[in-house]
């Protein structure tokens, strides 16, 4: 807040200073009192709330300017309390169909730029989102990366993790994993401590704890959740005192199994709605927030408790003092509703600017301009397909395989290979295929193994865009196609390249942290649902092959994965040889 503005509020309310805008004629959704205040006024003078009155009363006032709601419900800007928006698309892309759908703040997780580029990646994302009219704050990034003893990434010291985590504009410390936290890891554990002596939030990941694992997450400082998918999960974690945010986005919808929260007698002042990240299609085709509010609607939550989960929960949460509610010394950001039920966007007004109206956003975006330095991350040397190939004695082992279970979860599963030449021999009839991590930074620190249940026949997948890392995943049917995918992706600067017998027949270039494409949110769709086609033509089977090869070598989730440094189990926290000797 600047100096003089506490001033210019009470003179505005005394009747000495002129307001910028007032609105008149609305309904104002009044999340303190759950209550519709109809026929009501906002006096706003440098983009903050001074007053709510009666109609009657606005006239007195003698604002510069007056617009007429015309009977629309006056909602607080909805908030976004945790996303992924470090990658995926640029946040200039993202503002204007972040407005349209009612969301004026976000609050996003920054582990994918830290990992991929260190501090200097994070400094660059965090002055990417200035100067637009979406407010946005961060979340400190705890493991980078999460198991540096299975994986490598760039990742921040901790005196550089302590360092932004005294930002203002940074409310919380990002999801930690509850493995690593119980496990009493140094860092997060230095981490915690830190956050809990600034009185900052520590939101949590806890998929997967229960009982006495949930209590021992709990001490170490967590505050919320966003990983709940059962009722029970989420009464076991409200107990403790967690706040719970609900999830209805990319990775997973919560809402179908936990909408039968309404019927139960909780405080749902501790319940949030969030997204989680929506990529680039579902924004353009479904909305935001708003798309979420309506969901949670349409499974029979009160439109004003919907609204709230969006509003003043998640900014009670963070302690933004000045977000969640039309009251006085509140922000003016301000959505213009022509329903509740259907959560019908009109209008959105941002800091007391009008930036959404007649179904288009108003402003001009200028795109922004990233440094150099974060534009050509992906520094591996290029490779040969025999730098790809598994040797062996020329014997046939028996060898461990990731197994693709479902969307995200993999399992261990024994297979014996042909052996050629003195190398390991997929088998693309039996689904069981080559696949390698190769470290970002440095070509010669790769891991390689097998992998069933992905589907390629006759090509390969090379791509940046991996939890949490950033390094270079590659999977296919051959070593040869495996690095003209790998190469090809290095001269882009990252993203996803697709090769087909030999020819690359798909690339999406992502050269910002080698995970954040340039463009429009239209454009990077279009793109994105051209990759989803072009996966079928190499042989790809997955449900949802965008999601489930991002998080092949994601250390955070069971059971057997893949790394720069070879094969992790996760359950027993361990790199673990490709051979299995019986």
């Amino acid at each position: 807040m600047r100096p003089g503005t506490l001033k210019k509020l009470l003179d505005v309310v005394k009747g000495r200073t002129r307001p910028d805008t007032v609105i008149v004629n609305g309904k104002i959704v009044n999340v303190f009192t759950n209550s519709i205040d109809e026929g009501s006024s906002v006096i706003i003078k440098d983009g903050f709330i001074a007053s709510v009155e009666e109609d009657g009363k606005a006239a007195s006032y003698r604002a510069k300017r007056v617009i007429d709601a015309g009977g629309s419900y006056l909602c607080p800007g909805f908030i976004d309390s945790h996303t992924h928006i470090d990658s995926l698309y640029p946040f200039y892309a993202l503002v204007p169909y972040a407005i349209r759908g009612g969301t004026t703040t976000v609050v996003t997780e920054t582990s994918a730029v830290a990992c991929a580029c260190g501090m200097e990646g994070v400094t660059a994302f965090t002055k990417s989102t200035r100067g637009y009219p979406l407010r946005c704050y961060f979340l400190a990034p705890p493991l980078t990366p999460p198991f540096p003893e299975m994986e490598s990434s760039r990742g921040l010291t901790l005196e550089e993790f302590n360092l932004f985590l005294k930002r203002q504009d940074v409310p919380a410390i990002g999801e930690a994993y509850w493995t690593r936290i119980v496990e009493g890891d140094p860092r997060i554990l230095k981490q915690a401590v830190s956050a809990i002596n600034a009185n900052k939030k520590l939101d949590g990941h806890a998929a997967g704890a229960h009982a006495k694992r949930l209590v021992q997450y709990v001490l170490t400082g967590i505050t919320s959740c966003h990983e709940s998918v059962t009722v029970d999960e989420v009464i076991e974690k409200l107990r403790l005192g967690l706040t719970i945010m609900i999830r209805q986005g990319f990775v997973r919808k919560e809402l179908p199994e936990l909408h039968r929260l309404k019927d139960m007698d909780i405080d749902t002042r501790r319940l949030i709605l969030t997204s989680d990240v929506f990529d680039a299609v579902m924004l353009r085709e479904e909305g935001y927030l708003d798309a979420i509010v309506r969901t949670a609607i349409s499974y029979g939550f009160k439109p004003m408790d919907a609204i709230k989960m969006a509003t003043i929960n998640p900014a009670d949460y963070y302690g933004f003092r000045h977000l969640g509610a039309i009251a006085p010394l509140r922000h003016a950001d301000i959505i213009f509703l022509a329903d509740l039920e259907g959560v019908t966007v009109e209008q959105v007004m941002t800091n007391g600017e009008m930036v959404f109206e007649k179904g288009c956003f108003i402003k001009d975006i200028p795109p922004h301009v990233y440094p150099e330095a974060v534009r050509h991350s992906v520094k591996a040397a290029k490779c040969t397909p025999d730098d790809l190939r598994i040797e062996t004695d020329g014997k046939s082992r028996t060898v461990r395989v990731i197994r693709v279970v479902n969307q995200t979860i993999t399992e261990e599963v024994l297979w014996t290979p042909s052996v050629r030449n003195g190398c390991l021999e997929p088998d693309p009839s039996a689904d069981i295929i080559r696949v390698s991590v190769i470290n970002r930074y440095d070509g010669t620190q790769h891991g390689h193994g097998f992998i069933n249940g992905i589907g390629i026949k006759n090509g390969a997948i090379a791509t940046t865009l991996i939890w949490d890392t950033g390094n270079i995943l590659t999977i296919g049917s051959s070593e040869k196609d495996m690095a003209t995918a790998v190469n090809r992706l290095i001269d882009i600067a990252g993203g996803t390249v697709i090769v087909k017998n030999g020819k690359v027949i798909f690339e999406f270039p992502m050269p910002v942290f080698g995970t954040m494409p340039i463009g429009t949110i239209d454009e990077i769709a279009n793109t994105t649902k051209e990759m989803e086609k072009k996966v079928r033509e190499i042989g790809i089977t997955l449900e949802r092959p965008f999601l489930t090869i991002q998080t092949i070598p994601f250390s955070g989730l069971p059971f057997l994965r893949i790394t720069d440094r070879g094969l992790a189990d996760i359950k027993n926290r361990r790199l673990v040889p490709l051979f299995v000797d019986r």
